[in-house]
């Protein structure tokens, strides 16, 4: 145990007392913190902080909810690094769903028959779609979740004492269902809940996201309110940009954001608002800037991000993935791969074809390695016995060399056959969100779905491996997917009315895209640009009568704006 007055944060990390002081806080708290102020590593650090000092003392746990896969499982993975294995196994990070889901495999013949679901149902998006009993919306399975933990005295002691504090991260989406669902649980409980997110990225407007959830969480569990806005990842001139838009777009009244701050200095080469004659000549543009980034830069690709509103049919990927293939660099479409890897399961698959495909990756054996042996109840030696019988059948079938030239269903039959017998009934007995419904079904064909697409463009299998896991690829996603990551440039694509503004404009509408906007703004660290373009291929001429309210307001605060003239070439 570490003495709390002596506790340092982990990695030489600094942070400033505001920060320091959430860390370490031990009341309910809302923390209302702007892009790029490290909130992820805050939590990072505050989990570590209650751990190793056994505020959280065993057998007591601390439960991480996350809107998405991907920062569910980015949290618990920087836990992981801030203070070992054994007590971030006491650190349990899920998304709200897969939170509210376990509740309700596990415990729902405590509901009368006909308030349950079937055992074997599926969860779809749309309420027309549902019948309840086979098909459940993802706010049916939170109410039934919230039944069950209602009607069990029992339950709902046991999931308190189990969680002695509670972190809610991207608070501001949360729905009313389910800030009832955790209301229910914790308010009024001896555990210590902390939330975080910000009300300028509320992305989830359209799925009822609560308007004023902190407000309610502040009166509901007494809470503090502490508010960060120190940007640690945008250049200073970026950052300020960022913050005249934010306080354009939803004033508020704090000594920590300036008011009324004039127009920003950006440079032209680094900070653009593009507009193009058509898709074609955007692409190829856009491609040549991204090689120079990379070649002349030095930026990694994988430092690069390629964001949308909207990617139906890949419209907006497929021709500038084309382009820049065309130039020798790599992207992937994280839209349809990027929550398989966030699961368990992806990251053993992604291993395994990592091992399959090349002669020698120490880092992919480890990460196969620790994972058996983190869902195995077996003994040491017969561990050692079944990691050795795994390393023979990599061995034994190698995609490398003269393997290269084996088919998909070569690589397919292989990964079965060691998924099955190694892994599948191993993941399920570890992990709840396995052992009913689709999920693993689903990640399985997703990834290796994504590999076959891989191989049709890459040179080897090692390559279409490279590509599906983003080593060495620009990455392109979905400006929702976006969310929590940062990248040193950002190309933010199709800004016009059909992406945004396609079934008309309400101020509840502009101010939903907004917050969109602002997320793919507060991605970059030192480079953004954006771009339309006149016609496309899938909309045909392009409007901008809804989304110029929102160019204005860039370009009006420093966001240089350019018609980019069809005889250019790489002039952005």
């Amino acid at each position: 145990m570490i003495d709390a007055s002596v506790w340092e944060p982990k990695d030489g990390l600094k942070f400033d007392d505001k920060s320091l002081g959430i860390i370490k806080c031990d009341n309910n708290i809302s923390i209302m913190a702007g892009p790029g102020a490290g909130k992820t590593e805050i939590l990072a650090q505050k989990a570590c902080f209650i751990l190793e000092t056994e505020l959280c003392a065993w057998p007591y746990n601390v439960l991480s909810i996350s809107r998405k896969r991907e920062s569910a499982s980015n949290i618990k993975n920087r836990v992981s690094l801030r203070c070992g294995n054994v007590l971030s196994e006491r650190f349990h990070s899920f998304t709200i769903e897969a939170f509210t889901k376990s509740i309700v495999d596990r415990f729902m013949h405590i509901l009368p028959k006909h308030e349950q679901p079937n055992e074997d149902y599926k969860l779809v998006f749309n309420s027309r779609d549902s019948n309840f009993r086979d098909k459940l919306t993802f706010d049916q399975l939170t109410i039934t979740a919230l039944k069950i933990v209602n009607s069990s005295s029992t339950l709902m002691s046991s999931i308190r004492a189990t969680y002695k504090y509670v972190f809610i991260d991207e608070f501001q989406d949360l729905n009313g269902h389910q800030y009832d669902f955790v209301k229910s649980i914790f308010c009024g409980s001896q555990s210590v809940v902390t939330v975080v997110g910000d009300t300028k990225q509320a992305v989830m407007k359209f799925a009822n996201a609560l308007p004023d959830g902190f407000i309610k969480f502040k009166q509901d569990f007494k809470a503090d309110l502490k508010i960060i806005y120190t940007n640690f990842r945008a250049a200073p001139e970026l950052k300020q940009f960022i913050d005249c838009i934010g306080n354009e777009w939803w004033p508020i009244n704090t000594e920590s954001v300036e008011s009324n701050i004039d127009s920003v200095a950006l440079d032209k080469g680094d900070y653009s608002l593009l507009n193009f004659n058509d898709e074609e000549h955007e692409v190829k543009q856009l491609s040549l800037k991204i090689k120079k980034w990379i070649s002349e830069d030095g930026i990694k690709p994988k430092e690069i991000a390629i964001l949308f509103r909207i990617n139906t049919n890949n419209n907006y990927s497929k021709n500038l993935n084309i382009a820049l293939l065309d130039l020798g660099v790599l992207s992937i479409n994280e839209s349809n791969i990027q929550d398989y890897l966030s699961e368990p399961l992806g990251k053993v698959l992604v291993s395994l074809l990592c091992l399959l495909t090349r002669p020698r990756d120490i880092k992919a054996w480890e990460c196969l390695r620790d994972s058996y042996l983190y869902c195995s109840s077996s003994n040491s030696l017969h561990n050692d016995f079944e990691l050795t019988r795994i390393l023979k059948l990599i061995g034994d079938t190698p995609f490398y060399g003269d393997g290269d030239a084996k088919t998909f269903d070569s690589i397919l039959d292989v990964t079965i056959e060691i998924m099955n017998e190694f892994f599948y009934e191993n993941l399920k007995k570890t992990w709840t969100q396995y052992r009913q419904g689709t999920l693993m079904d689903e990640t399985f064909h997703g990834v290796l779905e994504e590999l076959k697409e891989a191989r049709n463009i890459s040179s080897s299998w090692s390559g279409a491996v490279d590509l599906i896991s983003g080593v060495g690829a620009v990455r392109m996603m979905t400006i929702h997917k976006s969310k929590g990551l940062e990248f040193e440039a950002v190309v933010l694509l199709g800004l016009e009315d059909y992406s945004y503004f396609r079934y008309g404009m309400t101020q509840k509408k502009l101010d939903e895209e907004r917050s969109t906007v602002f997320v793919a703004l507060s991605r970059a660290k030192s480079k953004l640009l954006i771009s339309s373009a006149m016609s496309r291929k899938h909309t045909g001429p392009s409007k901008f009568m809804h989304v110029n309210s929102i160019i204005n307001d860039l370009t009006k605060f420093g966001m240089n704006r350019s018609r980019v003239d069809k005889l250019d070439t790489l002039k952005i």
